[in-house]
């Protein structure tokens, strides 16, 4: 299982994932409410947590790797999303600080 967690401090950070849900509900399965929300990106699982002031977003592939490039294209929807560009996950996995998560 290849995965990799990223973490952003927002104040509006139910808001950005249920927009993210909402943007990408159209092309891909999506179940959300006020504080979490699971997107199915074709293998890969995007599992987000809402809390007060920061949004955590897992990028999950029980079956093989995570595509590199999907780090960004998350990072760049939330911002857009949030309508904050300063908006920035801190991702830890593979070929990122810290090490690779495996299970």
């Amino acid at each position: 299982m290849d995965s990799f967690t990223g973490e952003a401090t927002t104040p509006d950070a139910s808001r950005a994932m249920k927009r993210l849900c909402r943007h990408w509900s159209h092309k891909y399965e999506v179940q959300f409410d006020d504080s979490s929300g699971v997107i199915q990106l074709n293998d890969v699982r995007l599992t987000m947590h809402a809390a007060d002031d920061r949004l955590t977003v897992t990028l999950a592939n029980p079956a093989g790797e995570v595509p590199q490039r999907l780090l960004g294209v998350v990072n760049e929807h939330l911002q857009r999303m949030a309508g904050d560009p300063a908006l920035q996950l801190r991702w830890a996995g593979r070929d990122t600080e810290p090490s690779r998560q495996k299970e």
